[in-house]
């Protein structure tokens, strides 16, 4: 069941408000009064042009029942006075119980850097907001209940919104300026390749986490499961480039995910949920006794917490041994710390204040195999 859309906020609203001769609600958009506003929309046909385009495209989008409940509606406004004023307006007029296309929730919700008076922030914070609000949702949902509505906003954010669409597998509906109807966009190319994101996962969680690192640093990271010939051909290869971008931050070269590289981690994660099951079990299990399972630690401070951790992970079947505690790693935000093409794990409790952490050994037998299990045991055993 489709109950869900999402719409992406331009500001033709404001545009058509600005330049109306009608004086009723030229006095009312003047004096900002958006109560009085929303009332004489309500009073106007919601394809009358006045409106704007998000009113006018979720009339025809609903006309055509391409929403088989009208459960929650989310704009998406830029980050500009206009972007905000105008989600304030869309969320009064569908809140209000006067709207025949009423929705039983209605959520605006801010872009940010998503404004056209600064490329850079347009490009490294605009375009990743976009993609992280939507995948939030499919990730929450699920693709088959959503829907975008792309008609609103700057024509790299429509653009952008057809390619997050198709990636994630959500249809993306768009009404043309000199038609009265409503039109599926055709889907565009999006490469997708899982085997290369499971070789690379913690890299791309790093990134994401991070937001932007010296490349040098990244360099280090994957020095400990690469060659330098291997890391070289990883960063300078054409399928990389696409995902990041790199700038020159007081003379040193800094690295980040860009919005195509934000959007292929999350596809990905989708992805790997559909086929975890298959992928876990072209992987070998330890059939060890769970009380026979070796677990060495460390006589640490919260040695009680490990020990207890310790027992509940070895009891997944890809869990050979625990090698030992980790130094303490307050900061980690991802469970995942750093995977080895050995098997080797290591794991930080995130949820205790010292960042406890466990090395351990799984049945891994290669990069791909050990970043299946991490991300199996993460989203099992975490908190």
């Amino acid at each position: 069941m489709r109950n869900t859309l999402i719409c992406t906020v331009g500001t033709s609203l404001f545009g058509n408000l600005k330049n109306t001769q009608e004086e009723t609600f030229k006095q009312a958009f003047e004096e900002k009064n958006w109560q009085k506003l929303t009332l004489l929309l309500l009073d106007k046909e919601n394809t009358n042009r006045i409106c704007g385009a998000e009113i006018n495209s979720i009339a025809r989008i609903c006309e055509k029942k391409f929403l088989s409940s009208l459960e929650r509606l989310i704009f998406l406004v830029s980050d500009t006075e206009d972007g905000k004023q105008t989600g304030e307006i869309l969320k009064l007029y569908y809140n209000n119980s006067r709207n025949k296309l009423q929705f039983k929730n209605v959520i605006c919700r801010e872009l940010q850097g998503l404004r056209d008076d600064d490329v850079k922030s347009f490009k490294q914070q605009g375009l990743k907001s976009l993609v992280r609000e939507i995948s939030t949702e499919a990730e929450k949902f699920s693709p088959e209940q959503i829907a975008i509505n792309a008609t609103g906003g700057y024509k790299a954010q429509i653009s952008f919104a057809g390619m997050i669409g198709q990636a994630l597998g959500i249809p993306v509906y768009y009404l043309f300026e000199r038609f009265s109807e409503v039109i599926e966009l055709p889907p565009q190319p999006v490469a997708l390749d899982l085997a290369f994101w499971l070789n690379n996962y913690p890299l791309f969680e790093f990134l994401e986490t991070e937001q932007i690192i010296a490349k040098s640093e990244i360099k280090n990271m994957l020095a400990e499961i690469m060659s330098e010939l291997e890391i070289k051909k990883l960063l300078d290869g054409d399928y990389i480039k696409s995902l990041i971008d790199e700038e020159l931050i007081d003379e040193i070269v800094h690295v980040t995910l860009s919005a195509m590289g934000v959007l292929f981690n999350k596809r990905s994660r989708l992805e790997f949920a559909k086929q975890e099951t298959t992928l876990l079990s072209l992987i070998p299990q330890d059939n060890t006794e769970l009380q026979k399972k070796q677990i060495h630690l460390r006589d640490d401070h919260g040695k009680d917490k490990l020990q207890a951790f310790a027992e509940d992970i070895c009891g997944s079947p890809y869990v050979k041994k625990i090698i030992n505690s980790l130094p303490f790693n307050p900061k980690q935000t991802n469970p995942i710390r750093r995977t080895k093409p050995n098997g080797i794990i290591e794991f930080v409790i995130t949820w205790t204040d010292q960042g406890l952490g466990l090395c351990i050994q799984t049945t891994g037998r290669n990069l791909a195999e050990t970043n299946t299990i991490a991300i199996h045991l993460k989203e099992k055993y975490s908190k």
